[in-house]
Formats: C-alpha cells, structure tokens, sequence
C-alpha cells in the first residue's frame, strides 16, 4: 500500500490535488544501516520549509518551523534551509529564531543575485552557529549575445564575492540549467567556483528530464568544468514527471554529493524529492552512506503533515 497527500481546501473541506506519494514502509522503517564510514557521504539539504512552503494551500508559522527545525536537527540533517527572506519578508524573522536554535545542522536561506537580497539573508543568518548562504543566477538565456553572457558571468562573481564578505559556506545554483546553453552553463560553474562557491547546485529546476538526461547533464559538467573538483555538486530535483528520487540518486554515479529534498515531497507545483526516500534508498545502497537517523523518518513525515495541514491517505496498490 502506497500513501499520498491531499492539502485541505480551506473554504469548501474538500481535498486538493494529490502530492507525491510517500511509500508505506517508512511507517514501519528500522535503523538497519550499517557502518559504512569508508564510503562516500551524501549530504542531505532539506529545503521543506523554503521550497516545501512553495506547496499550494501551505503556509508555516514560526512554531512550525522551529518545531521542524529542531526535529530535522534530531535526524542529523545536515543542511536546513529555511527561507528566502529577500523575497518574503516573514522569512527573515523565521532564520534568525530557528538559527539561535540550532547548533549541530547547518543553517541555510536562499538569495539571488541582488545585492539587497544577500545582505538581508547574511544579517537573518548571524545568530547561527553554522550559516549557509544559498545563491541562485539563471542560466537559461538561448538568445544572449557574448557581451550580455560575460555581463551575466560577472553578476555571479560578484554576487558570490559579496556573499563571501559574511560567510565562508556558499552554495550557488544554476536556475534553469537544463535549458541552458551547455558552453555558458560550465563557464558560469567555473567562475562560480573562481569565486568561492563550495557547492554547486545543478536543478531540473521545471522536473523535464528523465534520469538518463539528468545525469548525461551533471556528468558534462563533471567532466567539462576544470575546477570543479574544488567544489560539492548537489542536485535539487522538481517531481512534475514523478522522478524527482530517480533523477536525484541516479545524479551520484555521475558525482553528485548532495541532494537537496523535503518532508513528503512537498514544493512548488508537484513537488521536490521525497527525503525519505532518498534517505532509505542511499542507507540501503552498498555504495554510499547517509548519516540522518532513519529510526526518526515515520515521526518526519506525520509532523510535517500535521504542520502542513495535509493528510497521509492510503493508495490501493
């Protein structure tokens, strides 16, 4: 039996459209990793209270998010991003009290290149013990000319220098990458990394691709980027064709040390990876190891529906 969420309509009590489904064996999920301290680590940067807030019908409070907060901290999570306070404002206030909160996870919001943005992310992010500032650029412009693409590139490197000002920790992710001209999307990973990134996020920002075409994308720029082995590849996957967990895991093979997911695969439009899954299926591969506590997933997935106001139903099947 499999589950999915419905989101409550406020006015008329009916449910809304289905979210991705949430696979009935994390009710019943043991602690059955086992040490696997010699192979590589995939960080796990959940993005439920910044992308999952995206969701239609879903909204957080502040005791939400700190409740969540100090959960996710409990798995072990390693990266928490919280909100994009450049963007909405409630966000800042949210970073701040769950960055005094936390001390072992990494504290994380997103910005994008405006000035403005960062410094307003930088300043929610100075209570945490542990701050990550999240930078994005798009990167699909098809019909550039070569003096807008070298304007283009040094909007990044300015913006991740900037952020670099308040924090050593940087992510920065190609918005749109899947349609961007290949050439300019590794030219921009290379000054991004010239820069001072530490992470670089390569997103099926709109879900188009299938596992083949995701990790034919991180695998060019594995090998076409000359510096990128001064960086973390990370993949944030959108679920509009139900792959979000294929393309995510199918992106390790190819390099990817990072993946960036959500509390019942909640996000924009049909949602992100399902972190659960992720999670179970890396604890159980013989390649990689994961260090969230799986024994705490089942009580993840039911808070964040409870929070969400969304419901785990049954599927036949």
């Amino acid at each position: 039996m499999n589950f999915h969420l419905t989101t409550k309509d406020e006015n008329s009590g009916v449910s809304a459209s289905p979210r991705p489904r949430v696979p009935a064996s994390i009710f019943r999920l043991e602690s059955t990793m086992t040490q696997k301290d010699s192979l590589p680590k995939i960080i796990i940067l959940d993005t439920t209270m910044r992308d999952g807030e995206l969701t239609p019908g879903v909204k957080m409070t502040l005791q939400d998010k700190l409740k969540l907060a100090k959960h996710l901290e409990a798995m072990q999570v390693d990266v928490i991003e919280v909100g994009c306070p450049g963007i909405f404002p409630k966000d800042f206030d949210e970073i701040i009290a769950v960055s005094g909160m936390v001390r072992e996870s990494i504290i994380c919001g997103l910005a994008g290149s405006k000035q403005d943005e960062i410094s307003c992310l930088a300043q929610a992010l100075k209570p945490a013990a542990r701050s990550r500032i999240h930078l994005y650029t798009p990167v699909n412009h098809q019909d550039q000319s070569e003096m807008d693409e070298q304007e283009l590139l040094e909007v990044i490197g300015d913006s991740v220098s900037l952020a670099r000002n308040y924090c050593a920790d940087i992510e920065w992710s190609a918005f749109d990458a899947p349609r961007s001209k290949p050439d300019f999307l590794c030219k921009a990973v290379e000054v991004a990394i010239k820069s001072g990134v530490t992470t670089i996020s390569i997103p099926d920002t709109f879900g188009s691709l299938v596992p083949e075409q995701f990790s034919g994308l991180i695998e060019m720029v594995s090998n076409r980027v000359p510096n990128i082995e001064q960086a973390t590849i990370s993949v944030h996957c959108h679920n509009d064709l139900g792959l979000a967990v294929d393309n995510s895991l199918a992106a390790l093979a190819c390099g990817a040390r990072q993946i960036e997911c959500s509390i019942n695969g909640l996000g924009a439009r049909k949602g992100n990876a399902d972190l659960v899954e992720v999670v179970t299926a890396i604890a159980n591969h013989q390649d990689y190891r994961v260090d969230v506590e799986p024994t705490l997933l089942p009580q993840a997935s039911e808070l964040v529906a409870e929070i969400t106001d969304t419901q785990l139903i049954p599927n036949p099947g």
